[in-house]
C-alpha cells in the first residue's frame, strides 16, 4: 500500500504517483484530500485507491479499470467519463455523479445532487438516498438506482436505460415514462445491492425512455438535384430557395436541417484584397523554399506544441458527419502535408489515429466517442463550445446516419435523431471549465496542448474566458463554416462572420493585454491559399479548412449532407454510398489541394516583401465593400477589385 499525504504533497504529483503505483499493481491510500479536485484522474490500472476524507470536483474521473473508495464526500463529476472499475462513496456526491460513464459502477451511499447520471451510456450508478432533480438527463444507456427519493423531472430527454426508484417519484422528465418490471430485472438490482452491502426493503418503479421524441415525425424530402451555393439563388424576393423552404415547412412542421454553413451573402475574406501591387506574383518557380512556413501551436503553456510544416490545420469533421472513409482519406493527406487533422464529436478510430500525422482529439457536451485512452493517443485535445455554423447550439445526426456501428462508439442508441446537447454538463461558467481544462490536464500529464473551440457569438467575452481559464490555443469559428446537420435559421441568421469573428478577438485580447498568452487558429469558410493568407494579415496564427479539403476529395456540395444518402460516399454511413468512395485516391486529391495552398501562401507571403509569414499583417490589406470596411477598420479601397479578380486567377 502506497500512503500520499495531500497535506504535503500537491495533487499533480500525487496523480503521477497514483499512476506510478497503478503501473507496479500496488493500492493506494489517500491521506488529508480536504476535497481536492481531481484525485486520480487517467488511472488506467485496476488497483484500489482509498481516499481518506472528502473529495473535490472529478474524482476517478477519465479513468479506467480501478477501484475508489472515498470515505466522506465528493464534489462535482464523480467518475466522470469512467469505462470499467468502480467508485464507492461513504456520503453524499454533488451534480453530475456518474456523468457520461461507460460500464462502471458508481456507489453513493448518500444523496446526488442534481442531473445525476447526464449522458451516461453504459454500467450502473446506484444512489442510496435521496437524488436533486434530472437524474438521468440525457442518459443514452445503462441503469440508474436511487432508493430514496427521484427529485423533479427525473429521466429528462433520456433517449436509453433504465432507472429504477424506490421512494417517492416527484415527476417525470420530457419523453419518460413508468412501465412494468420484471422478475429479474428486481433480482438484478437487489445482487447489486447486496454485491455492495446496501440494504433495501420498499418496492421499485421503473422508468424508462417513452420513445416519442427519439425520431422527427416527418423526414425531410429531398427537393434538390443540383447544387445550390447562395441562399438566394441568381432572382429576386421570391426566388426559388424562397418558394422552397416555404412547401418543405408545410410539408414537416418544422425548421428544417441541412449542411454546410451560413449561404447569405454578408461580408467574407472575398471582400478584402491585398494591398501591394502582386503583378509578378508567379514569376519566382520555388517561392516555397524563400518563405519559413513552419507554425507551432500550443505550446505556450509548456505543452508539446503542435508543429505544422505551414500554418494550416484540418477543421474538425465528426465520423458520422462524414463517413470512415472520408475521415480516413482527410487523416492521410493531413499527414502527407504534415499538419494536424481534428477529430471532431465522433470519436477517433485507429485507421484515422495511424494516418494523420498529427491528430486533435474534441470532447463535446455529450461524450461521444470519448475516453481516455484515445486522449493518450492524441496531439492535442480540444473542448468543443460551439461552431460557426450553430454557436450555441448542439449538433444533430439524423437517423440514417446512426447506425449500430456508429451507435456503439459513441455510447448511444441506434436509428434515433441524435441531438448532442448544446452545453457540457460540468461546465456551466468560466470557473468550472478551468478545473475542466485541469482534469484534461492531470489526465495527460501536462503534455498535450488544450484547446477550445468558439462559434462565433459572444467572442469578446468569450476569448477573455480562453485565456483566463489557460487554454493553449483557440480555434475560431465563423457563420461561413460548415456542419453535417444543423437549423437552416440558425446557420443564416444567429452567427457572425468569419471577419468579424477575429476583430472582436483580438480586440478584447487588447483590451486585457493578452495577445501573447493566447494563439488563435480562425475557421469558417476558409478556401485556399489566399484565404489563409488574409487571415494571418487579420491577425490569426493559423487558418484551419474543413469544406476544401472534402470537395478536393470529391464532395459535389449538393448541400443534402443530412439525408445520409451522400452520391460520392463522403457524409454518409450507409455502406453502399460509401463504397463508392476511394480513399488512396482522393487522400491524394485533397493532398495535392493543401500543397497548392502551401504554393499560395508561400507565393503570396514572397510577393507582399516578406520571408517569415509571421510578418504578414493588417497593413496588406484593404477592404472592397463598405460593410466589409466598418468591420475590420481597413481602409475602403473599391478601386483594387479588378486587381483582386486578376490575382484570384494568377494564384489559382
Amino acid at each position: 500500500m502506497v500512503a500520499i499525504d495531500l497535506a504535503e504533497t500537491s495533487v499533480r504529483e500525487a496523480n503521477e504517483r497514483i499512476r506510478e503505483a497503478g503501473a507496479r499493481g500496488e493500492d493506494v491510500e489517500v491521506l488529508n484530500p480536504d476535497a481536492r479536485h481531481h484525485i486520480g484522474v487517467g488511472l488506467t490500472d485496476p488497483i484500489t485507491v482509498r481516499v481518506r476524507g472528502s473529495a473535490g470536483y472529478f474524482c476517478a474521473g477519465l479513468t479506467d479499470g480501478p477501484r475508489f473508495e472515498v470515505d466522506n464526500n465528493t464534489g462535482w463529476g464523480l467518475a466522470d467519463n469512467m469505462y470499467q472499475g468502480s467508485v464507492v462513496v461513504g456520503g453524499n456526491a454533488g451534480a453530475i455523479a456518474g456523468v457520461a460513464i461507460r460500464g462502471a459502477e458508481v456507489v453513493v451511499k448518500g444523496n446526488l445532487g442534481s442531473r445525476a447520471g447526464q449522458v451516461m451510456k453504459a454500467g450502473t450508478l446506484l444512489c442510496a438516498g435521496n437524488a436533486n432533480f434530472m437524474a438521468g438527463y440525457m442518459m443514452y444507456g445503462g441503469r440508474i438506482v436511487i432508493l430514496g427519493e427521484s427529485g423533479e423531472r427525473l429521466g429528462e430527454d433520456m433517449t436509453g436505460g433504465e432507472i429504477y426508484l424506490g421512494g417517492k417519484l416527484h415527476s417525470l422528465g420530457s419523453d419518460a415514462m413508468v412501465t412494468d418490471i420484471s422478475r429479474d430485472e428486481i433480482d438484478s438490482v437487489m445482487e447489486f445491492l447486496d454485491r455492495y452491502e446496501i440494504p433495501f426493503k420498499g418496492s421499485l418503479q421503473k422508468v424508462v425512455n417513452a420513445g416519442k421524441n427519439l425520431r422527427y415525425g416527418t423526414t425531410e424530402p429531398t427537393v434538390r438535384s443540383l447544387p445550390f451555393f447562395t441562399f438566394s439563388d441568381d432572382c429576386d424576393y421570391w426566388n426559388r430557395k424562397i418558394q422552397e423552404d416555404i412547401y418543405v415547412k408545410a410539408q414537416i412542421g418544422r425548421y428544417r436541417v441541412r449542411g454546410y454553413g451560413g449561404a447569405r451573402s454578408v461580408p467574407h475574406l472575398s471582400d478584402l484584397a491585398f494591398k501591394n501591387d502582386l503583378a509578378r506574383l508567379g514569376e519566382e518557380k520555388d517561392p516555397v523554399s524563400k518563405v519559413e512556413m513552419r507554425t507551432l501551436i500550443g505550446g505556450k503553456n509548456g505543452a508539446r506544441a503542435l508543429d505544422l510544416s505551414m500554418p494550416l490545420m484540418i477543421a474538425p469533421m465528426s465520423y458520422g458527419a462524414l463517413s470512415r472513409s472520408a475521415k480516413q482519406a482527410v487523416a492521410i493527406a493531413s499527414g502527407l502535408s504534415d499538419i494536424a487533422e481534428n477529430t471532431g464529436e465522433g470519436g477517433m478510430s485507429d485507421a484515422q489515429r495511424d494516418a494523420a500525422k498529427q491528430l486533435i482529439f474534441q470532447c463535446l457536451g455529450g461524450r461521444l466517442g470519448w475516453n481516455i485512452h484515445d486522449m493518450r493517443r492524441a496531439d492535442g485535445l480540444e473542448i468543443y463550445i460551439s461552431q460557426g455554423a450553430k454557436p450555441g447550439f448542439g449538433g444533430q445526426l439524423m437517423a440514417k446516419k446512426v447506425t449500430k456501428e456508429l451507435a456503439a462508439i459513441r455510447g448511444i442508441p441506434a436509428g434515433i435523431d441524435l441531438r448532442s446537447p448544446s452545453r457540457h454538463p460540468d461546465i456551466l461558467g468560466a470557473d468550472d471549465l478551468v478545473i475542466k481544462v485541469e482534469e484534461f490536464r492531470e489526465a495527460t500529464g501536462y503534455k498535450l496542448p488544450v484547446s477550445v473551440k468558439l462559434g462565433a457569438g459572444r467572442i469578446h467575452d468569450d476569448i477573455k474566458i480562453a485565456v483566463k481559464d489557460g487554454f493553449d490555443f483557440v480555434e475560431l469559428d465563423g457563420m461561413q463554416g460548415s456542419t453535417g446537420a444543423g437549423g437552416a435559421e440558425v446557420m443564416e441568421y444567429v452567427g457572425i462572420p468569419t471577419i468579424a469573428a477575429i476583430v472582436a478577438a483580438l480586440d478584447a485580447l487588447d483590451d486585457i493585454g493578452c495577445r501573447d498568452k493566447i494563439e488563435i487558429v480562425l475557421m469558417g469558410g476558409v478556401r485556399d491559399g489566399i484565404d489563409a493568407v488574409k487571415v494571418l494579415c487579420l491577425g490569426a496564427d493559423a487558418a484551419a479548412m474543413g469544406t476544401s479539403a472534402i470537395i478536393a476529395g470529391g464532395c459535389i456540395a449538393c448541400m443534402q449532407c443530412h439525408v445520409g444518402q451522400c452520391v460520392t460516399g463522403i457524409a454518409t454511413q450507409d455502406p453502399e454510398h460509401e463504397a463508392r468512395y476511394k480513399v488512396k485516391a482522393e487522400a491524394q486529391h485533397i493532398h495535392r489541394f493543401l500543397e497548392t495552398v502551401r504554393w499560395q501562401i508561400a507565393a503570396l507571403t514572397h510577393a507582399l516583401g516578406y520571408d517569415h509569414v509571421r510578418r504578414l499583417n493588417r497593413d496588406d490589406l484593404v477592404a472592397l465593400t463598405p460593410e466589409a470596411a466598418e468591420i475590420t477598420r481597413l481602409p475602403y479601397a473599391p478601386e483594387y477589385r479588378e486587381r483582386e479578380a486578376a490575382l484570384l486567377g494568377k494564384a489559382g
